[in-house]
């Protein structure tokens, strides 16, 4: 799928039963991946996210709600340190629900505060690509990983570390976690950045809400695949 963005329409009902398919499957993974020790110590399974949702329209960028930046006075939530929030945990499902469930059919809430400038955003970031998000080329796959951003405006990286897939059609994941690293390099524009790679990534917007630090933007595949990428941290 790396080495190979969306139309509304029969999407909108094929995302919310791939996103119900892939939450069960994500929670077997966990349960399967947590040591034995630590399930005997809890004593109970994780609950499965409800991911049941109306079929909503993705907007187009115009129509996005508007962030409060951090240069308007309007009182903006503070922006937190990258240092602070970086992480290397492992993502699942459940860390993109505020995505999947919201902004990626509502644009990102009125009260965020935009993030622009780059400084407090290089470290570590738990990743979700979807492929393929309304099924038009029958490659609809959902990609979790780690995403660590380095270096400076005019020169910088984002290093993907492969953890796991899940392929809609199939039903079925996959650990990627053996597989090697892939760096991108790129440069910090107008509040956002691209980065190329085997394709390229466009992260369109930053921001932060509620202590936590949010991205949204899309992959451009070399086959065509339309796609779209979300970071979130912690």
């Amino acid at each position: 799928m790396r080495d190979n963005i969306p139309s509304t329409g029969r999407g909108n009902k094929i995302l919310p039963a791939i996103l119900i398919t892939a939450n069960l499957v994500m929670l077997v993974v966990g349960i399967l991946t947590i040591p034995p020790n630590l399930l005997s110590a809890a004593g109970k399974e994780s609950p499965v996210p409800n991911v049941e949702q109306a079929a909503p329209v993705i907007p187009s960028s115009e129509e996005e709600r508007p962030l409060v930046t951090t240069e308007s006075g309007s009182n903006p939530a503070p922006e937190a340190t990258g240092v602070s929030l970086s992480t290397e945990e492992r993502p699942d499902l459940e860390d993109f629900l505020w995505y999947t469930e919201d902004v990626l059919y509502s644009g990102v809430p009125s009260d965020a505060a935009a993030i622009t400038g780059l400084n407090t955003l290089t470290g570590g970031w738990k990743a979700l690509i979807i492929y393929d998000p309304d099924n038009s080329m029958d490659s609809n796959a959902y990609e979790f990983l780690n995403i660590a951003l380095a270096g400076t405006a005019d020169d910088l990286s984002l290093t993907l570390d492969w953890y796991l897939i899940f392929w809609g059609g199939e039903g079925e994941s996959f650990d990627e976690t053996d597989m090697e690293d892939t760096v991108f390099s790129g440069k910090w524009e107008n509040g956002g950045l691209w980065a190329s790679g085997a394709g390229t990534i466009h992260i369109t917007q930053f921001y932060s809400l509620h202590d936590k630090q949010y991205a949204i933007g899309t992959m451009d595949t070399p086959d065509g695949t339309p796609a779209f990428i979300a970071l979130v941290r912690p």
